[in-house]
């Protein structure tokens, strides 16, 4: 339920508290004028993590959509929004530092192996690679649905989470706990 602002108040002439309270009331204006006024706040602190230009603006609205979202959790008492807000802005960072880095490992750990051999390659590198990568997809293929459905699409073909939960129809945590839960049994 939208609580509707009161007659007469000037938005600009509220405190980063009053307008996150205010937020919270489903004040709309309240959240433009927050990201109207620490925008450049948290690109800093977006830039001081990353230099990728591409990502850094994605990660500023992911910031602030995830700091709207939560605002519930916001309390003054603890400390300033502004504090509150780079904090966001930082861990959804790093936070897409780690996506990156995991993917890029899931990508060159479970890469085929490739056909030529590479001139320092040995013979019997090349197999033991071959025998591995079969063995990885025969384990695949021993598991249920949708557990096999998951690492097939994950690591066979490098599909995010968010993906594979829209195509399964799943939430997203339950798509990931099921594919670490089967990546711990698959590496035994």
């Amino acid at each position: 339920i939208a609580v509707l602002p009161e007659e007469g108040v000037d938005l600009d002439l509220l405190t980063d508290e009053q307008l996150a309270e205010r937020l919270k009331g489903g004040e709309r204006r309240a959240g433009d004028l927050l990201m109207t006024r620490h925008q450049r706040l948290v690109a800093r602190a977006v830039c001081e993590v990353i230099r990728d230009l591409a990502a850094v603006q994605d990660l500023i609205q992911e910031a602030f959509l995830k700091a709207f979202r939560k605002i519930h959790l916001f309390n003054p008492e603890m400390g300033r929004f502004t504090l509150w807000l780079t904090t966001i802005a930082r861990n959804e960072t790093i936070n897409h530092l780690r996506r990156l880095k995991r993917s890029r490992l899931v990508l060159s750990e479970d890469l085929p192996p490739r056909e030529e051999a590479s001139p320092i390659d040995r013979p019997s590198q090349l197999l033991s690679r071959k025998e591995t990568w079969s063995r990885v997809v025969g384990a695949i293929r021993s598991f249920r649905e949708p557990d096999r459905m998951i690492l097939h699409l994950r690591i066979l073909e490098s599909k995010p989470f968010a993906e594979i939960a829209r195509t399964l129809g799943q939430p997203l945590d339950t798509v990931k706990s099921t594919f670490y839960r089967a990546m711990t049994i698959l590496r035994q």
